[in-house]
């Protein structure tokens, strides 16, 4: 959701000016009635619906897997991909990557994009066609695009993508937080106790 707040107010480009000693003034947009199309349904793609409908975006949610169940379900709305990608203000790719799904953004499903779509990947660099972004990045056609991974990591000094001043890089870090590590730690040692717990009651062969 940070990256979401980011393109669309643009304050990493606020950020870089002021600190160069300039003092821009970006015209950003609003989320509210904005539509976000989030790929991927699971934990990550679900947890980024409920911050997208608190802000009063609408979601259209792209995922053959997934089988319903959720909350959320109601206050969504389902699609084939790429079924009305053009309607997205932002494109979320929070799936899985398969052989399926590889460059599924790609220059035919770019060409199909609202003119000044804004991209979003923390999921798996190899979903997009990084040539096909930079060059609907150079054209105009996509606004911005937040970038957490990539085909190639670390990200190469020689790689197109450097040039695109209206991008945000991450490090493939979205998840690294205190908490999570903590929370992480808590299972994977509560798993490993269950486990001894249930060797020790088994009786000698």
């Amino acid at each position: 959701m940070s990256y979401v707040v980011a393109l669309a107010r643009q304050t990493f480009l606020v950020n870089a000016g002021v600190w160069s000693g300039e003092w821009p003034k970006p015209v950003g947009i609003s989320l509210k009635d904005k539509v976000a199309a989030v790929v991927g349904f699971g934990s990550i793609g679900q947890a980024t619906a409920v911050r997208l409908l608190a802000s009063k975006v609408k979601v259209h949610v792209y995922d053959p897997l997934y089988k319903g169940g959720s909350p959320l379900d109601a206050a969504v709305t389902f699609r084939a991909w790429a079924e009305e990608i053009g309607s997205a203000d932002f494109i979320i790719l929070c799936c899985s990557l398969t052989k399926a799904n590889r460059h599924m953004l790609n220059a035919e499903i770019l060409a199909n994009c609202k003119p000044g779509v804004r991209i979003i990947n923390v999921s798996r660099g190899p979903l997009i066609d990084e040539q096909a972004l930079g060059s609907a990045l150079s054209s105009g056609a996509v606004h911005s695009a937040a970038l957490e991974v990539f085909d190639v990591e670390p990200l190469p000094e020689d790689s197109p993508l450097r040039k695109h001043q209206n991008c945000v890089f991450g490090s493939h870090n979205a998840s690294n937080t205190q908490d999570a590590v903590d929370a992480t730690s808590r299972l994977a040692i509560d798993l490993l106790a269950g486990f001894l717990a249930s060797r020790s009651l088994r009786q000698p062969d």
